[in-house]
């Protein structure tokens, strides 16, 4: 996510590059700020029968947010307050953003909010959340699953029907087709997804067979498919994933920065002089 903060206006200028950029826009974004940029509204003339979707340069005041994990999208509405151009009719009543990757927006904040914490929160946004995509098999299934900061979402699942009638073929025969199957799709997600890491997992046999097929990290557990995902995330490593990122406590410190800016200390004197009064519940260090 490309993000400038400019302290002394209060302007965060953000430019989300994939879907969860979004959720960190979403937590950023509270109501009573004002939000600027591009979007589509419909204007009708006065006269016309019809109307016609337009492009335009709005600011609205905050009201309601939503955020679409799987559609990959962030619904601002509020009441326009500008517009940039000759447009009639418009000021004063409500719009609905659509903030998509890809597309910037500017948020003003207002007076007394704690400017640093987003200073802060740009610096880890920086740093590049990794996404994994994780390809979980075994000898009858694999399943693909992509894990981001946000949770797991599980793409396709793969059936092995090659395994049918095993006794009578060859484990080249058995798994070979199958691997390479799961192989092409993984490759496709890669593609797609661009994650920062690929990761194998399942029992280990199948785990070593998969590496020749698949470029990937070893990651060998008890079960392999869709029963494999979730024995990844039971197996505590999504939970010591989203602590490493620090995203459970990122969440509370954004939301005290909108409702009690007084809570939140940021800067190591802030911190310091916190944890010298016994006054710490959590610290983000980015």
């Amino acid at each position: 996510m490309k993000l400038a903060v400019d302290g002394r206006r209060r302007l965060i200028d953000v430019v989300p590059e994939r879907a969860e950029d979004l959720y960190f826009l979403y937590l950023l974004i509270d109501r009573g700020d004002l939000l600027r940029g591009w979007t589509v509204r419909e204007l009708k003339p006065e006269g016309a029968k019809e109307g016609e979707r337009k492009k335009v340069f709005l600011t609205v005041r905050v009201e309601h947010l939503e955020y679409h994990k799987f559609r990959g999208s962030l619904r601002v509405r509020g009441v326009v307050v500008d517009v940039e151009g000759d447009v009639e009719g418009v000021k004063g009543r409500r719009h609905t953003f659509d903030v998509l990757p890809g597309r910037e927006v500017e948020v003003a904040k207002p007076e007394g909010y704690p400017m640093e914490v987003v200073e802060e929160v740009a610096k880890m946004v920086a740093a590049s959340l990794p996404r994994i995509l994780l390809v979980s098999l075994d000898g009858d299934e694999a399943a693909v699953a992509y894990i981001t900061a946000l949770g797991v979402e599980v793409l396709a699942a793969l059936e092995n029907k090659g395994a049918r009638g095993r006794d009578a073929k060859s484990q080249e025969e058995l798994l070979g087709p199958f691997l390479r199957e799961v192989a092409r799709a993984v490759e496709q997600y890669r593609a797609k997804l661009k994650p920062d890491r690929v990761v194998a997992a399942g029992p280990q046999l199948y785990v070593e067979m998969a590496l020749e097929h698949i470029r990937a990290e070893a990651a060998p557990q008890f079960s392999g498919g869709l029963a494999g995902i979730y024995e990844f995330q039971r197996g505590g490593y999504f939970d010591e994933y989203k602590k490493a990122l620090g995203v459970e406590v990122l969440e509370r410190a954004l939301r005290l920065a909108a409702e009690r800016p007084d809570l939140v200390a940021v800067g190591p004197e802030a911190v310091r002089e916190a944890a010298a009064q016994g006054r710490v519940q959590a610290a983000v260090i980015a």
